[in-house]
């Protein structure tokens, strides 16, 4: 009788630990707003030539990116699902802070890859399970997702890589609130005339 009581309760114990880390959940609400400190690094060349590189207008701004929609995670339970209804999810609307516009040229990728990296709480362990947790470089030709549960933060990112391009992005999200504390992506683009080498990075402010 006690041995069948504490294997019912171990069996208990275990089946609600594994829901409670395989349930999401967003801990931000649509209307909320946060404020990013965005800076540019690296250049573009050709030769002996050496320009700004793109987004380097962006450098030293400070933007304002509200959520504006939410999507259902009460249901995903796998890593295509996760990507397609929560990651492609378009979450923010993106300004300057004083209310003007970004550059349209430049508006998609500050903005999306705000969205990208807003994430539900509650499953890190589950969502730690869907994507590799290699944070080196993929193999060449490749392309994929990249996750890693850290200790007071969860690593969210994706990388794609050919001979002569390479293309990262990531956010180091708050386990609380599923918030970018900062991120980033970077190219590396060595197609001729012109090689580009550019970092943005974006930093939570409030």
């Amino acid at each position: 009788m006690i041995l069948t009581l504490v294997i019912s309760f171990s069996v208990g114990f275990v089946s609600e630990y594994v829901r409670d880390t395989m349930t999401f959940s967003w801990a931000i609400d649509v209307g909320e707003e946060f404020v990013f400190d965005i800076v540019v690094m690296g250049n573009t060349s050709t030769g002996t030539t050496v320009l700004p590189p793109p987004y380097a207008i962006m450098n030293n701004t400070r933007i304002s990116v509200q959520v504006i929609s939410l999507p259902n995670v009460s249901t995903i339970l796998y890593s295509g699902p996760f990507i397609e209804t929560v990651v492609d999810h378009l979450k923010t609307n993106a300004s300057f802070v004083n209310g003007t516009e970004i550059p349209v040229q430049y508006y998609d990728g500050i903005n999306s890859l705000v969205s990208d990296c807003l994430l539900p709480v509650g499953g890190w362990i589950h969502l730690d399970a869907f994507f590799p947790n290699q944070l080196e470089r993929p193999i060449m030709n490749r392309e994929s997702y990249l996750s890693a549960h850290m200790r007071s933060f969860f690593f969210f990112g994706y990388k794609s890589n050919t001979t002569n391009y390479e293309l990262e992005w990531h956010g180091l999200i708050d386990l609380a609130t599923g918030i970018p504390n900062t991120v980033s992506f970077s190219i590396i683009d060595l197609g001729q005339p012109w090689n580009h080498f550019y970092t943005v990075t974006m930093t939570l402010v409030e």
